[in-house]
């Protein structure tokens, strides 16, 4: 296995990628694969340890929650603190309502597919209209579907024409589906929601089984497994990690290399091109470490400015979240299975838009749960989820030192758009009816912390929701792209950042607009374009 450390490298490479999760293993395979440029991959967690048969990255039954993962905290309740950072004599923030939520993303080779739920869902087509009408117009849906199908190897539906069948990553639905699975498919469907063969095609109300990027049953196959450990062995290619950059290096406005942080010790190392993967956390706080971003911001820590772009660390946004906790039944809890096998897609209500995506999570350890610590015996939960699919809330991503040691404050606000919890009140009233089914409650023994009392009153369930939600850690839009001359864009459609030379960004921060399902996907169809334009070809 090529890893090696920083004194190992090559002074200078054509590439350097910074972040080894999803976008930074597809990137790094696609610019290595034809052996035309040497790249760095830099990752600021550990190496994957997929290949030993104990890792719980193995594990797509549930959530890898602790050694893997990067200790964000995000004020999801709070107002924001930015302005009162700049000018706290002038813009006091009422810290009252402030509750920090444990923001878990993956610091490791595969990032958060590395540790997550291995759901492989698709965003609708309209999601893409809306991104054209931000200035994304090339962007569309019609020119996003072709890499949507490169980059799929969909076991079930390859053969159509709206799926791939030889790409990387390998898609498949469940093929052994819990009871409760199945009932809860059945109670959607008595309350109207069409049963459907693929979720990753139309966007109107479905239920359905769900696509995920697993194999053997319950194996996650994150996106370092499934494009970068099968190439790990190029002679083109070098891996660093657990090395953090604290910034990118320039000569005037043109990118250069990289400042890493190993071992305790700094390290330059140089490249032609800069190639940031590092989320839209750790994208937007690298930039503003190397003095591209809100030059006030940058000014009050005596960080240079090298591009005054307010945009930077803005426009931070996540699916909200409202999960129904109840005590399975013993049988139910045996099978290890995918986090999540069956999904619903409906209208909460608000009106007619399909704005909430509905779903059970199975055998969740109750010890990870906030509020089960010594509550209850029983070892796993059932989690019934909640999702608003297109969030109006806005947050933002923002450093207080120029040291990478010192982790960005994220502030997520979810909780203060009216318009967001009044759709979410919608969904867990939508689910509050489908679990209280027959087919879904004979497997269940009762909801915790909530009742009919809260679910019929309109000021009550609001309160309950504005207190019990979190976000998905589906982080996008802090680097927003577009038109140069759009004051709310940092990059443009290219992922080139606004004012500088050889410096891209090609992740989830990119995103003008968070879309209708999990980011995991898009990211890597994202990141396989960009990947192309840097090479100038395409799959098509």
């Amino acid at each position: 296995m090529n890893h090696f450390n920083c004194t190992d490298v090559p002074q200078q490479v054509d590439f350097i990628v910074v972040g080894g999760g999803s976008a930074g293993s597809v990137m790094a395979s696609r610019l290595s694969e034809q052996g035309k440029y040497s790249v760095l991959l830099i990752e600021a967690g550990r190496d994957s340890d997929v290949h030993m048969p104990n890792s719980p990255l193995r594990d797509a039954s549930r959530l890898v929650l602790e050694e893997y993962n990067w200790h964000y905290q995000a004020n999801v309740h709070g107002p924001s603190r930015y302005e009162a950072q700049l000018a706290p004599q002038q813009a006091p923030v009422d810290v009252s309502r402030r509750k920090s939520f444990a923001y878990r993303l993956g610091k490791v080779m595969g990032g958060s597919s590395a540790i997550n739920g291995a759901v492989a869902l698709r965003p609708f087509p309209s999601d893409f209209q809306r991104w054209v009408e931000l200035g994304c117009t090339d962007w569309s849906w019609d020119q996003v579907l072709p890499w949507f199908n490169h980059l799929e190897n969909d076991v079930d539906y390859g053969q159509r024409r709206e799926h791939g069948s030889d790409g990387p990553l390998k898609l498949l639905r469940p093929r052994e589906v819990l009871p409760l699975e199945n009932g809860f498919a059945e109670a959607c469907q008595k309350r109207g929601i069409p049963l459907v063969d693929d979720l990753n095609s139309g966007e109107g109300e479905a239920v359905g089984a769900v696509p995920a990027n697993v194999i053997a049953g319950a194996e996650r196959c994150d996106l370092y497994r499934s494009y970068l450990a099968p190439v790990r062995q190029r002679e083109n290619l070098y891996i660093l990690t657990e090395a953090e950059v604290e910034q990118v290096l320039f000569n005037g406005l043109c990118a250069i290399g990289v400042k890493v942080l190993e071992h305790g010790e700094y390290h330059s190392l140089y490249a032609g091109h800069v190639v940031l993967c590092a989320g839209a956390i750790g994208s937007a706080a690298i930039l503003q470490r190397s003095g591209i971003g809100d030059a006030r911001h940058l000014k009050q820590l005596d960080i240079s400015v090298k591009v005054n772009l307010p945009a930077v660390g803005k426009n931070l946004s996540d699916h909200t979240s409202v999960v129904l906790w109840a005590l399975p039944e013993p049988d139910n809890n045996l099978t290890a299975t995918p986090w999540r096998q069956m999904a619903a897609r409906l209208s909460s209500g608000v009106d007619q838009q399909v704005d909430v995506q509905l779903g059970l999570m199975n055998n969740v350890a109750s010890h990870t749960v906030p509020g089960f610590h010594n509550r209850t015996d029983c070892p796993y939960l059932v989690g019934a989820s909640i999702m608003l699919m297109r969030p109006e809330s806005r947050g933002r991503v923002f450093i207080t030192s120029r040291s990478a040691q010192q982790l960005p404050e994220i502030d997520l606000p979810l909780a203060c758009d009216q318009r967001d919890i009044a759709r979410l009140a919608g969904g867990v009233r939508q689910m509050w009816q489908i679990i209280h089914q027959p087919e879904v409650a004979q497997y269940l023994r009762g909801i915790h912390f909530w009742s009919e009392n809260i679910i019929d009153n309109e000021r009550v369930i609001s309160n309950a929701i504005q207190n019990l939600l979190s976000p998905g850690w589906h982080a996008s839009g802090t680097v927003r792209m577009g038109s140069e001359h759009d004051a709310t864009t940092a990059a443009n459609q290219q992922g080139r950042v606004h004012g500088v030379n050889q410096l891209t960004v090609a992740d989830a921060a990119l995103f003008p607009q968070i879309t209708s399902s999990p980011t995991n996907l898009t990211t890597v169809m994202l990141a396989e374009r960009i990947a192309a334009s840097l090479f100038n070809q395409g799959p098509l």
